[in-house]
């Protein structure tokens, strides 16, 4: 008996030390390989967690930047279409004033050979036709008044003369100022062209997925056949993206570094310009449904909120459109830009370039058309801009 249990634990033993993970104890070497390549993968993620945050700081510093820059291109912008004002006002009182000294001269042209003659030989000039003596009176006061009244035409276009000259030189000035302003306003928009360039040149991959989302979002909202329908397409889309995004941050082990917070909150006016048509105005088309903005050419249009770019593309008749998703279901329409500088899914601050108007050879002034809609709704933009911070 005693033998077939010796041969039992024999057997056994065998067994423990044949068995995969029992044969042999992890060497002292193997941990501390393998806590080494826990803690080179935990630096490893937390470095990339600092830098994309940090990257995504230096995008907002960049951003807040293009925002101070934009507004006061707006603001050269503004001084450039008031001086072109002025300059067409001074212009247009210059060619009147031309107009009047060259009206008077030529009334004038007929009579100045007669009242040459009669100041070198006005005894002559009266005696030429045999009369009476009583006719001759009458004659000479006849002159007399002819004289004045001609003394007075002269004078008239000697003051006409002097009011074409300060217009003509009012006109010159406002043409200086009008340069002036040209320059600055260019100037100002070069620089904004440049931090475009340089965010362009920086922008990271941080918020790949939502330009990606974006992208399909303004895809499927441009087969819509109306704005309203692009619109509820794109909050679908908003939706579904919201969802893939949770799913995807559960399935993943290690959770990505958050991204900056959706800009929120801040309002500015869209472009530097005059309302020509408000909301609910009267139309051919019924009442307006958004604001039309009249600014000059090639003015720069910033973003009227802080949001996310649902769409910027062409779009049916609107031609280039853009739709800022500005939070709590409110979206900002802006028509008539000849360039757009942001894509679908980016974020935009308040106050953030996103494109440009047209500026057509011999045109000075161009056109915006802005809606705001809730749920989907056009509503009236002007409450909202009367609180703009």
């Amino acid at each position: 008996m005693s033998q077939a249990v010796a041969r039992l634990m024999l057997v056994l033993a065998l067994g423990l030390l044949a068995a995969p993970g029992l044969a042999q104890a992890p060497m002292p070497q193997q941990l501390r390989e393998a806590q080494a390549r826990a803690a080179a993968e935990r630096e490893a993620a937390e470095a990339a967690a600092m830098r994309a945050r940090a990257l995504a700081l230096e995008e907002r510093r960049l951003a807040e930047r293009r925002v101070a820059i934009a507004r006061r291109v707006q603001q050269a912008e503004a001084r450039l279409a008031e001086v072109d004002d002025q300059a067409r006002t001074a212009n247009l009182a210059a060619l009147y004033a031309r107009n009047q000294v060259n009206q008077r001269a030529v009334a004038l042209a007929p009579l100045v050979p007669v009242m040459r003659r009669l100041s070198l030989w006005p005894a002559e000039s009266l005696l030429a036709v045999p009369t009476s003596a009583e006719d001759a009176v009458r004659g000479l006061q006849l002159l007399q008044a002819l004289s004045r009244k001609v003394a007075e035409d002269i004078m008239a276009l000697r003051l006409a003369e002097m009011n074409a000259e300060r217009q003509g030189a009012a006109a010159a000035q406002q043409a200086q100022e009008l340069a002036a302003a040209q320059g600055a306003a260019q100037r100002l928009a070069q620089q904004l062209e440049d931090e475009m360039v340089e965010a362009r040149q920086l922008a990271s991959g941080a918020n790949a997925a939502e330009i990606e989302a974006g992208r399909r979002g303004q895809e499927a909202a441009a087969r819509a056949g109306t704005l309203e329908a692009a619109l509820a397409q794109l909050e679908r889309e908003r939706v579904a993206a919201a969802r893939r995004a949770q799913q995807e941050a559960m399935t993943r082990r290690l959770e990505a570094p958050p991204l900056p917070a959706l800009p929120r909150g801040g309002k500015a006016l869209p472009v530097a310009g005059q309302a020509m048509r408000e909301f609910g105005a009267p139309g051919e088309g019924g009442p307006a449904k958004g604001t039309t903005f009249q600014a000059p050419a090639g003015a720069r249009v910033v973003s009227p909120c802080g949001g996310r770019v649902s769409f910027a593309g062409a779009f049916r008749s609107y031609g280039n459109l853009l739709i800022v998703d500005c939070g709590d279901a409110y979206h900002f329409v802006l028509a008539g830009l000849d360039r757009l500088d942001v894509a679908a899914g980016q974020r935009v601050l308040a106050g953030e370039p996103v494109g440009v108007l047209a500026a057509a050879e011999g045109r000075s002034r161009a056109t915006l058309y802005l809606e705001l809609r809730h749920h989907g709704q056009p509503v009236d933009s002007r409450p909202w801009f009367a609180a703009r911070g």
